[in-house]
């Protein structure tokens, strides 16, 4: 199932709920989960697409939302946000994004994961409020603040989650047309010896770029050397970030940019990256709050940049701050992680490598 999740719409002074609901359709969203914050005038406005809306707890006092929902809506409430639709078990509500403004990452997946615990089979869990895009993706849960439709920090924010094959991708609509022509980045971080278990990785990989347009690839570093220079990135100008205890090859091809702790820079058509392999570890302890003002520190010190990319965790994550994202693509060698950032819409897709079902086996 294909979903398109949004939140924050509350009077849409840009109406710019018309223009997301069109892109629902372009992307053939079959149902859209609303995060909260939504006003009754907007009730009819969903185009005849099935809705999923969660109410905070002032709605439930107001009454124009004490009436049945309209036909084709469903609201969940505090307290009952957990729903079944098409067979998958999701949580949909409105605040729980704000216990991460404050709390560590690592609290907030064991928080995720207690909710999993008292409710068995549960994948995604949808939130709001805090008007800014989140994504945390655990071992068995995926967590996903679309950002908002109304005062978000940048354009009129949505998502779009596929439910068979786990691909998430943030999107917003621009406040106005950018002139710069679109061009993809691809992010990777992680791979170590994955050439020695999956020999046929990094040709997928490729390919799933290709898909996605992307020309640029930037790794966030855990590379085996002798992967640097590999034939399937003939055609892609590939920016390495290398460890501290890695030696720079002595051949390296014209089309490799090798990047560490003295240049950790990528720039690409005027996009900067900061790249910082173990930064994935050292956020898991940070709120919000901390990533914010370690974003600006670091922005202070490189300036310009919009983009702080890392790694050397499994769990891919988006912090949407006001200046810069922090992304982790998750990794590579565990789960086949891949994100790709289309630029100037900022559009960003969070995806993996399929790996190949085992082949049958005859029982005798």
């Amino acid at each position: 199932m294909i979903i398109g999740i949004l939140s924050a719409t509350h009077k849409d002074g840009a109406n710019a709920l018309p223009h997301i609901l069109r892109e629902f359709k372009k992307r053939e969203a079959e149902l859209v989960i609303h995060c909260g914050d939504i006003e009754d005038k907007h009730l009819a406005s969903f185009d005849g697409f099935p809705v999923v809306c969660a109410l905070n707890a002032e709605q439930l006092e107001a009454p124009q939302f004490k009436i049945e929902p309209p036909p084709g809506w469903v609201f969940t409430k505090p307290n009952d946000r957990i729903r079944t639709l098409s067979g998958i078990k999701m949580y949909i509500g409105h605040k729980m994004s704000f216990q991460f403004l404050t709390g560590a990452e690592s609290i907030f997946a064991h928080f995720i994961e207690e909710i999993r615990d008292k409710n068995d089979g549960l994948r995604w869990i949808f939130s709001g409020h805090t008007h800014h895009q989140i994504f945390l993706q655990t071992r068995l849960v995926n967590f996903i603040n679309p950002g908002a439709v109304e005062n978000s920090f940048d354009g009129y924010e949505f998502a779009i989650a596929n439910t068979d094959n786990y691909e998430i991708v943030f999107c917003r609509v621009p406040k106005t047309k950018p002139v710069i022509d679109t061009f993809s980045v691809g992010v990777i971080s992680d791979s170590l010896n994955i050439s020695k278990e999956d020999p046929g990785f990094w040709d997928k990989l490729v390919k799933e770029f290709q898909k996605r347009g992307v020309k640029h690839v930037i790794h966030c570093g855990n590379i085996a050397l002798e992967d640097i220079g590999r034939e399937e990135f003939e055609h892609l100008k590939v920016y390495c970030n290398l460890r501290f205890d890695q030696q720079r090859p002595q051949s390296v091809p014209e089309n490799w940019d090798l990047l560490s702790l003295e240049k950790p820079v990528a720039v690409i058509n005027g996009y900067k990256f900061y790249v910082q392999l173990d930064l994935g570890a050292a956020l898991i302890d940070k709120s919000e709050f901390d990533m914010h003002k370690l974003s600006l520190e670091l922005r202070r010190k490189h300036p310009e940049i919009s983009f702080i990319l890392c790694g050397m965790t499994n769990n891919a994550f988006l912090e949407e701050g006001e200046q810069v994202r922090i992304i982790n693509p998750g990794d590579v060698l565990k789960d086949r992680n891949f994100a790709v950032i289309c630029l100037p819409r900022t559009e960003i897709t969070f995806g993996h490598v399929p790996v190949d079902p085992l082949p049958p086996v005859e029982i005798q």
